[in-house]
């Protein structure tokens, strides 16, 4: 079972945290005024990164 200093290793899990961390921001204070065209690039922008963070990865948590 991977430990929290492996977790912390990860792109992908530092970057899906960060995401949690906005979306809370944004639920509970409301902190971003988005139209719909920049939420749609937001998307867009999410969708990539994890794209690319997943090529990236070459190695499972275990082994960090």
């Amino acid at each position: 079972m991977p430990t929290l200093i492996q977790f912390v290793k990860s792109k992908t899990i530092l970057f899906s945290t960060a995401l949690t961390l906005l979306g809370l921001a944004q639920g509970s204070l409301g902190v971003f005024n988005l139209d719909p065209m920049q939420q749609s690039y937001a998307l867009m922008g999410i969708g990539i990164v994890s794209a690319v963070l997943r090529f990236l990865t070459t190695a499972p948590l275990s082994e960090k």
